[in-house]
């Protein structure tokens, strides 16, 4: 029987604020000739409430030695907190100054569907659009696109729904990358 090692952090929310944390990957080289350079993958977590907070307790299955990239997003009201942290050992460590963003919300009175989503060869997305209402993602439904030979994705946004869209774009430096937010509609 193999031994599956992990790594695991908690966090405590006060009220009115959720808490999500993505782990961010580079691409392997292999695939990253077309495809983005970066991905992420939103991390499990448990929840137990104590008092008026939540402690969340996040899990990281494969810990690599030179850390894992950490991006963390605690939404309010009306804003989300952005931070990036890498899980070091048994230590999450955080940037000392999170980046406040004040978001518009994403509104529409009809139902809309975003396209054309480009994926890694390993079916991983550099996008993701939040719920703000579940803070949940909206998963994408697949399909090839014969014209340029991708498989892609599209989402159907709902009408009167608030949205909150990131992605990991590449940075000026191969092995950087930049979080990029706002509406699910982002200009290329």
């Amino acid at each position: 029987m193999e031994n599956i090692e992990g790594k695991h952090f908690s966090i405590t929310d006060s009220q009115n604020v959720k808490t999500v944390i993505y782990e961010i990957n580079k691409t392997e080289k292999e695939m990253a000739k077309n495809a983005p350079k970066f991905t992420i993958q939103r991390l499990d977590y448990t929840e137990e409430f104590v008092g008026e907070k939540t402690k969340k307790t996040f899990y990281v299955d494969e810990p690599r030695p030179e850390g894992n990239r950490l991006a963390i997003f605690s939404f309010g009201k009306e804003k989300v907190i952005i931070n990036n942290g890498i899980l070091a050992g048994n230590r999450v460590l955080i940037e000392k100054t999170p980046l406040p963003f004040v978001f518009k919300k994403y509104y529409e009175d009809t139902d809309i569907e975003v396209k054309d989503f480009t994926y890694t060869p390993n079916l991983k997305r550099p996008i993701t659009i939040i719920d703000l209402d579940t803070v949940e993602e909206v998963k994408p439904v697949l399909y090839f696109d014969e014209v340029t030979n991708e498989v892609k994705g599209k989402c159907t946004l709902k009408a009167h729904k608030n949205y909150f869209a990131f992605e990991i774009r590449q940075g000026q430096e191969n092995d950087d990358y930049i979080l990029v937010g706002g509406s699910p509609v982002f200009d290329n």
